[in-house]
């Protein structure tokens, strides 16, 4: 099957990409789909594999196209993002300035700075896909810092025009905790498996307030966060107490507040004092 080089485009990290007619047949191996219809299909990138779906969209007005889309795996998107970086960079950049304007945005981007993947269909369930070029900057690193905190995504998408997060994560073991120390204006829980016991807080830096041997949990090994809209710092320490309460209504609580005690787990925050008035 033929390899497929693919322009690094705005659509690419949004949905995924369109697959150019003349190569349709090298990514469906004798197994079209029907109109409207989809198959899921795997890719494969950087020796893990992600979900994805071949899709042949019917277009109102339009020539139906088969279209490659890996907008359902954020784990996919989020890593392609941090592989073209410049791109992604680049991408955002316009589109706000766009979107400043009121005008439509159609990627742009100079040939010197144009990043470059390829499609190597492997067989009509598997598609591997490889970096062909790259662009390193000096400022790659803070650009990635920035990306795992989706300060784009709250930049460019009005769908987080009005929500207090821009980012939630899944749990992380503590050995990862050095890697998510700068992540500024979260709420953060903290779990110990071995004991059943959760934490919960706020921190403008969470380095500074999450440590191994807290006092309030000492045995906690996992923790994850939410990552605050800028728009709503001021209400940092709201948000922490809400989640609190929430979670001291479902679960054991050193409060002494009612709960429904879902778990034998206890919620060991002590101050309700926000609500407590």
């Amino acid at each position: 099957m033929r390899e497929y080089y693919k322009k690094i485009d705005k659509s690419f990290f949004k949905y995924g990409l369109t697959i150019p007619n003349n190569y349709v047949a090298d990514f469906i191996f004798d197994s079209p789909v029907g109109l409207g219809a989809s198959r899921d299909v795997t890719i494969l990138w950087k020796k893990k594999e992600y979900p994805a779906r071949l899709s042949h969209v019917n277009r109102k007005g339009a020539t139906a196209v088969y279209q490659l889309r890996w907008d359902k795996s954020d784990s996919l998107l989020a890593s392609l993002k941090q592989e073209f970086i410049q791109s992604y960079f680049a991408i955002e950049s316009q589109n706000f300035d766009a979107k400043e304007k009121q005008e439509y945005y159609i990627t742009h981007l100079l040939g010197g700075s144009q990043e470059v993947v390829i499609l190597k269909p492997q067989d009509k369930d598997h598609i591997l896909l490889e970096t062909f070029i790259k662009i390193e900057t000096p400022y790659d690193n803070i650009f990635k810092k920035l990306v795992e905190e989706n300060v784009f995504g709250w930049l460019s998408n009005t769908t987080f025009e009005n929500s207090f997060i821009t980012k939630s994560t899944k749990w992380i073991d503590i050995s990862d905790l050095y890697k998510h120390e700068n992540v500024n204006f979260v709420v953060y829980y903290l779990i110990d498996e071995t004991h059943k016991q959760i934490y919960i807080g706020s921190a403008m830096r969470l380095g500074d307030r999450v440590k191994p041997n807290r006092s309030e949990i000492p045995g906690w090994n996992k923790f994850r966060y939410e990552i605050i809209h800028p728009k709503y710092h001021s209400m940092l320490r709201e948000i922490e107490y809400h989640s609190i309460m929430n979670f001291a209504r479902f679960f054991i609580n050193n409060g002494n507040l009612s709960s429904i005690q879902i778990s034998d787990y206890t919620l060991v925050n002590k101050d309700y004092k926000f609500y407590l008035k």
